[in-house]
């Protein structure tokens, strides 16, 4: 029999992406899904055919959070019902897995890590790009030395989201919640997490070319770390382009950009950057990502007892940077940290 009985809320099209990680897991059954809308059941029904399991289906999240043999849920719906939907999931005592954003102010942000960290239960944000193997690659060779001391890093998130709700403030949030949370994550990631940012100045621009973005669409900010480094991501949601997913790390003995590394400690003698193989985040195709890795680790979390290095309290200060930078661009005026 399973270890973890399993429950998916919102069976969109990301959702099945968590279902083929849990169907993969041995240690995982799902054994509820639940509907937010109509037409949800049929998606459901779908998703049993297609990944060959039976699941009950609740058009009630408070019905199925009282079954006891549910260990964790998968939060998959649209963004502004993650932050409530956690906090349920959490007072029923499930371990959580939330897709991003995580939540949609800095007040929510706050009462989730400590809710958390009260509970005790196991959390995990979707970040999945984190699981991409040429990321996992780049960021084990700046942690073993080979490009130096971090000085400068950057990630950009270009990609023209379309659909009614993305562009709505109440539904969507705004453009680095909506998409560019991934470039912040990887700023902070390869920056090192324990590396505090000190400051933040952000600019945006509101929509020049399309009319359903109630928020600005196109933001950039720079971030001043504790001990000196810079960090600077943009984003923009209605850039007429393909799908670019840019990353750029600067060391005092190399530097990465994009899926390619140059390091005079690996590479003596090379005059260009060497690409690496693996998969790197750059097709916005949701299922191009590596998610059963994703739902690997964050069971494995569970298993351990211990934090995923994605939980809700080590992912606070990536949205509590995303909330600074949104109001440095509302106020005009750098923000310090922490809020």
């Amino acid at each position: 029999m399973s270890n973890y009985g399993v429950m998916v809320i919102g069976p969109g099209w990301v959702a099945g992406e968590h279902i083929k990680g849990y169907c993969k897991d041995p240690r995982t059954e799902i054994r509820a899904i639940v509907g937010m809308v109509p037409e949800d059941r049929a998606r459901a029904e779908q998703y049993m055919k297609q990944f060959n399991f039976k699941a009950d289906y609740y058009d009630c999240l408070d019905a199925a959070l009282k079954r006891d043999d549910i260990q964790l849920v998968s939060v998959c719906t649209i963004n502004f019902l993650h932050y409530e939907q956690t906090v349920a999931c959490l007072q029923a005592g499930k371990h959580v897995m939330v897709e991003k954003p995580l939540c949609f102010t800095q007040q929510q942000n706050r009462h989730l890590r400590d809710l958390a960290r009260q509970t005790g239960l196991q959390t995990q944000v979707g970040h999945v790009c984190r699981f991409y193997p040429a990321i996992v690659g780049l960021k084990n060779f700046i942690d073993a030395g080979h490009i130096g001391e971090v000085f400068y890093v950057e990630a950009d998130y270009w990609h023209e989201i379309k659909g009614a709700w993305k562009g709505k403030k109440s539904t969507g949030g705004s453009a680095l919640l909506m998409g560019g949370c991934h470039a912040v994550d990887l700023v902070r990631w390869m920056a090192g997490e324990t590396n505090e940012i000190v400051e933040v100045s952000a600019m945006s621009a509101p929509a020049r070319w399309r009319s359903d973005f109630e928020y600005d669409p196109t933001i950039v900010l720079t971030a001043r770390f504790a001990n000196g480094t810079i960090g600077k991501c943009a984003t923009s949601l209605e850039c007429n382009m393909p799908y670019v997913f840019h990353l750029q790390v600067n060391g005092s003995k190399g530097t990465i950009r994009n899926n390619g590394i140059y390091s005079e400690t690996l590479f003596p003698g090379s005059r260009d950057f060497v690409k690496l193989s693996s998969t790197y985040p750059d097709d916005w195709n949701v299922g191009h990502h590596p998610f059963p890795e994703e739902i690997t680790a964050f069971v494995d979390s569970i298993d351990r007892g211990a934090e995923s290095m994605l939980s809700i309290p080590n992912t606070y200060k990536t949205y509590e940077l995303i909330f600074a930078a949104e109001k440095s661009a509302e106020t005009h005026e750098p923000i310090k940290l922490p809020l």
